[in-house]
């Protein structure tokens, strides 16, 4: 039996040619989520709706491809690389025209779309090593652009000798920051999987570090402190972790980051050292007004084709994959829909058929228009740019330990179940100045770090991990 079979009904009717219905034409996209898998990450459950939201606005509009009307094909790829390059060469032979995704892994793909000349937009690509490819663009900032970003930071307070932890699910992401803090003739202390206790893993590391960068879960992060902690490595203030939120939720608990859920109580004063030695760079949160999209991603989920069940029972919880997919679509439509324009309009030409088929299957003329139209406003509310290699920029914040009504600060979509009188808060952000390399990290001058100790840190103390320099 095809696992693709949902797809059947439209394939068919696709095969029997062209259908054409008050002056529209029908043509398919194609959607690769990951559903089913043991993948911890997997987003595919959370975000489908956003496609459907997106493309039912799309369908219903007369602004925007007022002749056309984008039928979608999906697949469950399991998050596996043979089921997902089987589903996707599926796709093209019943006609799909475009394709969303595939999650994680989408190396092969690119490569089988390049040879179609067919445009693939990724919402979520792991993969950091795909060339630059005139039909392939991805809304998810690559991993090196995180990476690139905790560079700046570290350079920016002098932490120039570091170790990275990661959990297994984060191995790109450790060996692009330490591919990048070579080139910038960074010296990189440890680089080590957790894969052995947090008391273990610190106890062999702390001796010859006093800056850690960790790739991880946020609770193994509060189990991380937690063992820090048990060896009094804060008491001094010569330790800082840099926490790399990889997969951003919103509405965020910024204490989420130094306790449990199981917590009771707000942070007492003896545990300030502890919050006060660790700074977290994640995705800059939404526009504040993202629940409502969130509602409508949730519905569209559960609405046929997908009838999922909510991941989220009933909370307006936003991944932020879900405005990359809604996005990728709004802004591929509206590129098909300004090609469409040049080769009829401008020309003096009716759309038929075949004249739609010429340009919707032209993939590097439709990512040429689509990064033509950047910078595009975001369904988040900030503006999508892509670099020289059609990435995203991506937007990042630093967060750090603070009270949390300091100054005008905003705390929007930093949301917490205590009213508590610190936490964590946004201290900082990073730009991107023109051809550079690498951002630059500006702090935000109203709200200065507060420091564990009475000067900040140091990578390595003055007279060198083992004294040996005094």
């Amino acid at each position: 039996m095809w696992n693709g079979a949902h797809v059947l009904v439209v394939a068919l009717s696709l095969l029997a040619g062209p259908y054409v219905a008050a002056k529209k034409y029908y043509i398919s996209v194609g959607y690769l989520p990951c559903i089913k898998s043991e993948f911890r990450y997997m987003q595919g459950l959370s975000i489908s709706g956003a496609i459907s939201m997106a493309l039912d606005e799309i369908n219903n509009s007369t602004e925007i491809l007022p002749d056309v009307t984008l039928l979608l094909q999906w697949a469950d790829t399991h998050c596996d690389k043979l089921k997902t390059t089987r589903l996707f060469t599926e796709m093209i032979c019943t006609w799909a025209v475009a394709f969303f995704g595939p999650e994680e892994q989408c190396e092969i793909p690119a490569f089988i779309a390049q040879s179609r000349n067919l445009p693939l937009i990724s919402h979520k690509c792991s993969d950091d090593q795909i060339n630059t490819s005139p039909n392939f663009v991805r809304m998810d900032p690559a991993v090196k652009k995180v990476t690139k970003s905790v560079v700046s930071l570290l350079r920016y307070y002098r932490w120039n000798k570091f170790s990275i932890l990661y959990e297994k699910a984060y191995f790109k992401a450790a060996l692009s920051l330490e591919h990048h803090a070579k080139l910038t003739k960074m010296s990189l202390n440890h680089l080590r999987l957790v894969d052995d206790s947090w008391s273990q893993i610190i106890q062999d590391t702390k001796s010859q570090t006093r800056i850690y960068v960790f790739f991880g879960s946020t609770p193994a992060l509060v189990d991380m402190m937690n063992a820090m902690e048990s060896m009094q490595l804060f008491a001094r203030g010569e330790y800082m972790v840099i926490f790399i939120d990889m997969i951003p939720l919103w509405p965020k608990d910024p204490l989420d980051y130094l306790l449990t859920k199981d917590r009771l109580v707000c942070p007492k004063n003896q545990f300030k050292k502890r919050a006060q030695s660790l700074m977290v760079v994640v995705s800059s949160p939404p526009w504040s007004n993202y629940e409502n999209f969130a509602r409508k991603v949730h519905e569209y989920s559960s609405m046929k084709p997908f009838q999922f069940p909510d991941p989220f029972l009933g909370n307006t919880f936003f991944s932020i994959h879900a405005a990359y997919l809604y996005d990728s679509v709004k802004l591929y439509a509206t590129a098909l829909h300004n090609l469409i324009e040049e080769e009829t309009v401008q020309k003096n030409e009716t759309l038929n058929f075949n004249k739609l088929m010429s340009i919707a299957t032209d993939g590097s003329r439709i990512v040429s228009k689509m990064l033509a139209l950047t910078p595009f406003n975001s369904i988040m509310g900030s503006l999508i740019r892509f670099d020289e290699e059609q990435n995203t920029e991506g937007n990042y914040t630093v967060l750090a330990y603070r009270a949390s009504s300091f100054g005008d600060v905003s705390m929007t979509n930093f949301r917490s179940d205590f009213n508590c009188s610190h936490s964590m808060i946004p201290v900082g952000r990073f730009l991107e100045r023109g051809s550079s390399n690498f951002p630059s990290y500006a702090m935000n001058l109203r709200v200065p770090v507060d420091w564990p100790g009475m000067e900040k840190p140091e990578d390595e103390p003055a007279c060198g991990y083992s004294n040996d320099k005094c």
